[in-house]
């Protein structure tokens, strides 16, 4: 009984010290766009919750062309563009790597 009336007024001193140094900032500005800096060489990332998921979308010079998805407790994939159709394709980190499809010939 002592043990636990020691450890409660531990945690209410802890939490009391803890508050006190706490500093709360009013007007935060945003972090500067990397689209603001004309540095062009690397892409802007905006990371978004969306329910049980994280979705990382990739963007160079202001076009959208890579979206990581990291669902709960699942392996994450990402989804690019397709230069050919313009749809988007999913890729796997587990699956094989991808294998050019040129044609060649066609009969």
């Amino acid at each position: 009984m002592i043990k636990y009336l020691l450890c409660y007024f531990f945690l209410l001193f802890a939490i009391s010290v803890t508050a006190e140094e706490t500093e709360v900032f009013e007007n935060v500005p945003p972090p500067p766009s990397s689209m603001d800096s004309g540095y062009i060489g690397e892409p802007e990332i905006t990371i978004k919750k969306d329910g049980e998921k994280t979705v990382e979308e990739f963007r160079m010079n202001g076009r959208l062309y890579m979206i990581k998805v990291n669902p709960d407790n699942m392996p994450s994939y990402y989804l690019y563009k397709d230069t050919t159709g313009g749809d988007w394709t999913r890729y796997n980190l587990r699956d094989p790597m991808i294998v050019p499809q040129w044609v060649i010939h066609r009969f």
